[in-house]
């Protein structure tokens, strides 16, 4: 039984850790590695690189705001303004999956002493 958990356990992704902890789901993930390799792109810039419609784009990047993976800057151009999105570093996003993980971690470890 240990054995089969082990090997589950390292077969584990990165996508599957950032679905798990930060609640994420597949094209979430997806824009937010692709922006990590574009720097920083527009919401249509994202929208071809990915293959999908903008609404899509739009609802994924606020879902990544919310989570703190992905900032957004206003630009004021002359007929108007763009957002340009930015993607937090992936160590910093590291760093907050291992918080997370060691705090889900204790809770359980608590529950789990109550039985």
């Amino acid at each position: 039984m240990d054995n089969l958990i082990v090997a589950r356990m390292q077969k584990f992704t990165i996508e599957d850790l950032m679905r798990c902890i930060l609640g994420l789901q597949e094209i979430e993930i997806r824009i937010y590695f692709e922006l990590l390799d574009m720097k920083e792109a527009t919401v249509m810039e994202i929208a071809e690189r990915v293959d999908r419609d903008r609404t899509t784009v739009q609802k994924a990047l606020r879902s990544l705001m919310n989570c703190g993976l992905v900032e957004r800057e206003k630009i004021t151009e002359k007929s108007g303004f763009k957002y340009i999105y930015r993607p937090v570093e992936f160590k910093e996003v590291k760093e907050k999956m291992e918080k997370l993980l060691d705090e889900w971690y204790l809770s359980v470890k608590d529950w789990l002493k109550k039985f």
